[in-house]
């Protein structure tokens, strides 16, 4: 399932590359699972990829994903201080920053509590201050992966190849899932890359 999740969300707008799958590990960290309980109930749980330099990986397996982290370099916060999930592999591959001289990529697959999201077409960026009753933010794009499955504990993957929303006329073209409460994510799958 998750090779062809990555398979089918390698946007086109990112052909510059393709990828090998060099190592995959399931992931549990210590606490996360409990911690993650509370949302689990909150309903739209999906898992979401995430991809950083290879810099910041000894502190996001130690201390997990946090909210800007000091050391980590500013990427922009289209919609607000929050941790940043997309549906599209390669769009968090692109988050990698791999190189002609490093070519070896880590990416995760989180569980993430999204429950009811604020949709937004374009960039927002005080969103992390979300609307009465909402949970996360989606930055709504213009692609997005056409089918779903749903894994036997609830948990939806977008693993479809991508397809036009011809509705979704924003600034982005894929879509982005920010949550604001790192209590809402859970660790799954650690995948070793490395970028052809």
């Amino acid at each position: 399932m998750i090779k062809t999740y990555l398979t089918n969300t390698h946007g086109k707008t990112h052909s510059g590359y393709t990828i090998d799958i060099l190592q995959m590990f399931k992931v549990s960290r210590h606490g996360e699972t409990e911690r993650f309980q509370k949302f689990a109930s909150a309903g739209n749980r999906m898992l979401l990829w995430h991809g950083s330099r290879l810099s910041n990986w000894a502190g996001i397996f130690s201390q997990g994903l946090r909210i800007a982290p000091p050391e980590a370099p500013v990427t922009g916060y289209m919609f607000g201080k929050g941790v940043y999930f997309a549906d599209m592999f390669s769009k968090s591959a692109n988050y990698c920053y791999a190189s002609q001289t490093s070519r070896s990529g880590v990416l995760l697959l989180c569980e993430v509590a999204l429950g009811d999201m604020n949709e937004l077409l374009n960039a927002k960026y005080d969103a992390d201050n979300l609307p009465k009753g909402k949970l996360s933010t989606k930055g709504v794009g213009q692609m997005a992966p056409a089918e779903s499955k749903v894994t036997e504990d609830g948990v939806v993957v977008p693993l479809g190849k991508p397809k036009e929303e011809p509705s979704k006329r924003g600034s982005l073209l894929y879509n982005e899932y920010i949550v604001y409460n790192v209590e809402q994510i859970r660790m799954r799958y650690v995948l070793h890359v490395s970028f052809n």
